[in-house]
């Protein structure tokens, strides 16, 4: 188990170690005496957990526990304190620090316990977290922080003089799948096309199920809006592909609907409004299809994927493939 120990007195942090490892050797410890060698040593190197001095050369009481969870906060910490509890702990607490040891009341045994409770109760609140954050189904992100996230990324368009996209995706006549073949094939259809999707953004995009067969895709970093119209053109040839239900070959499609940030709003409920509003028109005009916010719809989708737009429907033509809408009538 590795920890970073950041103590200024090289002498305690000496003895700690020696003493931790007396308990259980599979301890390693990396040591830094400020700040500043802690969070570089973070960056350059993966740690269990984090046993702080409060007291540094180059931080207040409470800068270092801040700064630590802020920056690396996948890393549990736990801070030594020479200072009685006050609102120092509880502040910190809020923070995510784990938990907090007075220096020369804890012993060795004592500070072995800590860090291991620490780890598990860390390891713990994390699983919750992604949990609470993302989608049984699909694991993608659900929609409990997207209008928040969303904001950050139209504040940073903003900061930078990006542009970004946001894109409201919704599978056609999915009610079919569920009827026809059963929630545990339309299950499958969804569990395939967030796998196509993330398969096809950019790393950093997001992808997030906001409902049963609605998905929001947000795109930041991009310096024209053609770059928008690019990724949601790509991913429109993601979402038509063919699956098999109960022995019989299906084709999916969804229709999608896009906003951009800044140019046509940077408020994040406006932004989920347009692209829902152009998500609409496609259904209204030509399922399976495309619109920017404000724009047509395009209908013609090309791909050199065999499975998607056009190609499908030939092949549902040609081979009798039903199509979602085909399995209605």
């Amino acid at each position: 188990m590795k920890v970073l120990l950041l103590e200024d007195d090289p002498d305690t942090a000496e003895l700690l170690g020696i003493a931790l490892r007396q308990i259980d050797r599979r301890y390693d410890f990396v040591h830094a005496s400020r700040l500043s060698e802690a969070l570089a040593l973070l960056d350059a190197q993966a740690v269990d957990i984090a046993l702080i001095d409060l007291g540094l050369p180059d931080a207040t009481d409470a800068e270092a526990g801040l700064a630590l969870r802020s920056q690396f906060p996948h890393v549990p910490v736990v801070a030594l304190t020479g200072h009685r509890f006050d609102d120092l702990a509880v502040t910190l607490t809020r923070h995510g620090i784990q938990d907090f040891l007075r220096k020369g009341d804890a012993s060795a045994q004592r500070v072995h316990e800590v860090l291991q409770l620490a780890i598990e109760r860390h390891r713990q609140d994390t699983a919750l977290r992604r949990q609470a954050m993302h989608d049984v189904l699909t694991g993608v992100l659900n929609r409990a922080h997207l209008e928040e996230q969303l904001r950050k990324a139209a504040d940073r368009a903003a900061r930078l003089g990006m542009v970004g996209a946001v894109l409201s995706i919704d599978v056609d006549d999915f009610k079919a799948v569920n009827d026809r073949f059963g929630h545990h094939t339309g299950d499958a259809v969804l569990i395939e096309l967030t796998s196509r999707l993330t398969r096809t953004l950019r790393r950093g995009d997001n992808v997030y199920r906001v409902g049963g067969d609605e998905f929001i895709v947000v795109a930041e970093g991009l310096h024209a809006a053609m770059e928008a119209e690019a990724i949601a053109a790509h991913v429109r040839n993601a979402v038509h592909f063919c699956m098999n239900g109960r022995g019989q070959a299906i084709a999916v499609s969804a229709s999608i609907g896009v906003s951009l940030f800044p140019h046509h709003s940077d408020d994040p409920a406006t932004l989920l409004r347009l692209c829902d509003d152009a998500m609409y028109s496609v259904k209204r005009a030509a399922k399976g299809g495309l619109a920017i916010a404000g724009g047509p719809v395009i209908s013609d989708a090309t791909s050199d994927d065999p499975l998607t737009s056009e190609t499908v429907k030939s092949a549902s033509m040609a081979d009798g493939t039903p199509s979602l809408k085909r399995l209605l009538e």
